[in-house]
């Protein structure tokens, strides 16, 4: 248990037998009252936000999650196969788990899963991932920040510069799905 004042971003809670991952956090000290601490949680099961205020008196259950490396292997439908590197221990996970993190996933792809227990609750993805463009218009000449589509590998599309042509090799943001350079 650890005081509400301890909540840092990035920590797992327990709250109502639920996981939360700490987002955001904000220290609320209003002229009048008590302090609060503000959070914006993420449900590990869900994955639905929602936004908490502690009394800076109150505990909250901080939980411990064990993350492991593991290589995504092949798609089955809408379950996804990925393999632990060191010890070849395989799992399945639903593409409701994976989430956005579905787009950026290729042969070989690392992620990291987050375990409590021996239950996957939740996956994080490099921040920036390589890919080959497929499939895009042939490149152009035009005005500083002009974009267009290009198809990657995996079937993702992102707005790259204009300049950008069938088999280069870009760098995506994985986070917001961006171009952020060529690799």
């Amino acid at each position: 248990m650890i005081n509400a004042t301890q909540i840092r971003s990035g920590l797992c809670l327990k709250i109502d037998n639920e996981l939360f991952s700490v987002l955001k956090v904000q220290h609320v000290t209003p002229g009048k009252g008590n302090a609060v601490v503000q959070t914006e949680l993420r449900n590990l099961r869900t994955g639905i936000k929602i936004n908490q205020r502690f009394r800076s008196t109150e505990t909250v259950e901080e939980v411990e999650l064990v993350a492991r490396k593991m290589n995504f292997l092949y798609q089955d439908g809408s379950t996804y196969h990925f393999m632990d590197p060191e010890t070849y221990e395989q799992i399945e996970l639903s593409e409701t788990m994976l989430g956005d993190a579905v787009r950026y996933l290729k042969p070989e792809a690392q992620i990291t899963v987050f375990r409590h227990g021996e239950r996957p609750v939740s996956v994080s993805l490099a921040a920036r991932i390589a890919f080959e463009v497929t499939a895009c218009d042939p490149p152009t000449k035009g005005f500083a920040g002009a974009t267009k589509d290009a198809t990657l590998e995996n079937g993702n599309v992102v707005k790259v510069p204009l300049f950008i042509k069938p088999g280069d090799v870009i760098v995506v943001d994985t986070e917001n799905n961006s171009y952020l350079e060529k690799a």
